[in-house]
Order: C-alpha cells, then sequence, then structure tokens
C-alpha cells in the first residue's frame, strides 16, 4: 500500500492541534483533526487510521461547555474494544495520549492500562512527538505505511506461552463479550455458563465433572465441544486451552491465566447461574493476589 501513515488527531485546542499536524507532516504523516469524543468516533468508523493522537481534556460533544478528561479515557476504552489487535509487542493501532494531565502518576498508569502505547507530556516538543509517533509505529511492525492494509496478526499467547483469558462482560446482542489474548470471542449464555465454570474451578485449584455442568453421568457431554468450536477462531488450529481427564473432569490448561473480570456486567444478565458463577468470582478476585 503506497502513501502516507494517516493520523487521527484528537485535540480540542486549536494551536496545539495545528503544532501536531505539522509535526506529523515534517515526517510524512498525513492527518485528520476532530475536537470531541463523538466526533473521533464517527472519524474512526468512516475511515482507517495508522496511529491516533489523544488529548484526554476533550468535550463529549460540540455542545460541551467544557473538557472532562473521563471523556478522552472513555473514548480510548472504546478505542481499545473494537481496535484490540496486539503484535506481541505492541497494539496494532497505536494510541498515543497528549495530556498535560499525563504527569499526574495515577491517570498515566491509568491510560496505560486502558490500552494506551504511550504518553506524550504537554508542553509539546516538535522533537518528541515525532520521535514517539515513530517509534509507536516501529513497534508495531508499521514504520512504512505499505502494512497497513494488512490483517493484525493473531496474538493469542504471550511470549512466555501464556494464554490470558479476560472477561469485560459487554452485551453484544444476545451474547457476552470474553477476551482470549487480545482476540474477541461473543458467547451465548450457555457457553458462558460453561466458561465461568472452567474459570471458578481454575480459581479453586481444580476442575469441574460434566455432571455439574449438566450432563448426564452416563452421557456424552457436547457442551465442551461447542464451547472449543466457539473458542477455537480466536486460539488458531493448534491450541486448546480445555483439559479432559477422560473421567468427565474438564479443567483450564495450566498456561491459562485469568485476566481482568467485570462480574458486575455479568450479574446483569440476569441468568441465575451466571450470576452465582459471578459472584464466586468475584470473591476469588478479590482474594487473588495483586500482580
Amino acid at each position: 500500500m503506497a502513501g502516507n501513515h494517516k493520523v487521527l488527531i484528537v485535540e480540542d485546542d486549536q494551536a496545539t492541534a495545528e503544532d501536531l499536524v505539522e509535526v506529523l507532516r515534517s515526517i510524512g504523516c498525513d492527518s485528520l483533526v476532530v475536537a470531541t469524543h463523538q466526533a473521533a468516533s464517527l472519524a474512526l468508523q468512516e475511515n482507517g487510521f495508522c496511529l491516533i493522537l489523544l488529548d484526554l481534556q476533550i468535550k463529549y460533544g460540540s455542545d460541551g461547555i467544557k473538557g472532562n478528561v473521563e471523556h478522552g479515557k472513555s473514548l480510548l476504552r472504546e478505542i481499545r474494544q473494537v481496535h484490540h489487535d496486539h503484535t506481541g509487542r505492541t497494539y496494532w493501532l497505536p494510541v498515543l495520549i497528549v495530556s498535560g494531565f499525563a504527569n499526574e502518576v495515577p491517570v498515566a498508569l491509568e491510560v496505560m492500562e486502558d490500552g494506551a502505547s504511550g504518553v506524550i507530556q504537554k508542553p509539546l516538543s516538535s522533537h518528541d512527538v515525532s520521535a514517539r509517533v515513530r517509534r509507536a509505529l516501529e513497534a508495531s511492525g508499521r514504520l512504512t505505511h505499505d502494512r497497513c492494509g494488512e490483517k493484525p496478526p493473531q496474538q493469542v499467547a504471550t511470549p512466555d506461552g501464556v494464554v490470558v483469558v479476560s472477561i469485560p462482560g459487554d452485551r453484544v446482542g444476545r451474547r457476552t463479550r470474553v477476551m482470549i489474548g487480545r482476540t474477541a470471542v461473543d458467547l451465548s449464555d450457555s457457553l458462558v455458563r460453561l466458561l465461568l465454570h472452567l474459570v471458578v474451578a481454575k480459581g479453586d485449584g481444580g476442575g469441574v465433572h460434566k455432571t455439574d455442568l449438566g450432563a448426564k453421568d452416563e452421557q456424552g457431554f457436547k457442551g465442551i465441544s461447542n464451547l472449543r468450536h466457539e473458542l477455537k477462531p480466536a486460539l488458531g488450529p493448534h491450541i486448546d486451552i480445555i483439559a479432559n481427564d477422560h473421567h468427565g473432569t474438564y479443567t483450564l490448561i495450566d498456561s491459562v491465566r485469568i485476566g481482568s473480570c467485570d462480574t458486575q456486567k455479568l450479574l446483569a444478565i440476569g441468568d441465575a447461574t451466571i450470576s452465582k458463577l459471578a459472584n464466586r468470582l468475584a470473591k476469588q478476585l478479590q482474594t487473588r493476589p495483586k500482580v
């Protein structure tokens, strides 16, 4: 793919936005400037971008009176829900935070946890901005624009072989979103129940028997097969994270690590079994050692 990188600038200060446009132009990047959360969301729906420069303190919409850092943080989380592909080193679509709030350590740490690829502090330095943009694109494997049209690489396991299973719990129609590594999978309620059984059993240090999953002892159990089938597009053809002792007990394999889980969203589904398991999971997460 020939041409220049295209960068989305989300900045409500006109002078700062113009400075960023000039810096990007100097390193061969085209740019589009928007000033609000709503305008950025629309731009992301209508265009493809190679990198995003995001000011945290922005208005939600054009009729807003004053910018608020929460609007920028909310936009970052929204971006990561859609653009969550990861190369193993960084996100395929880097988001660099440009904000005067970045020198506040708690905010800086929070945006990094929410998926920022880096933080640029104001007042801006042209050299610093250009260097950080270059590094972010290089880290994502796309220093030149010719790779930007490729499909993002699938990243299932971390470099040390760990597969992280997280449950953000967002509802997509009648399904619930889970994350296998950096890949989203939307599961039906019946499969969410099975996955939660396995997750809770892992937290307890064991497995779960098929009879506790709804199977009759003398029968085979198709539920786990269905769950494996739904997870396969995220895991690929050669990875199976569910082990079976051939006596009807299923476990998540040792290399699976349970990531963040939004148990409140799981409770909001309104399913009795999911709620019971979500409450058990919440207790496990509360007592889990901080890493």
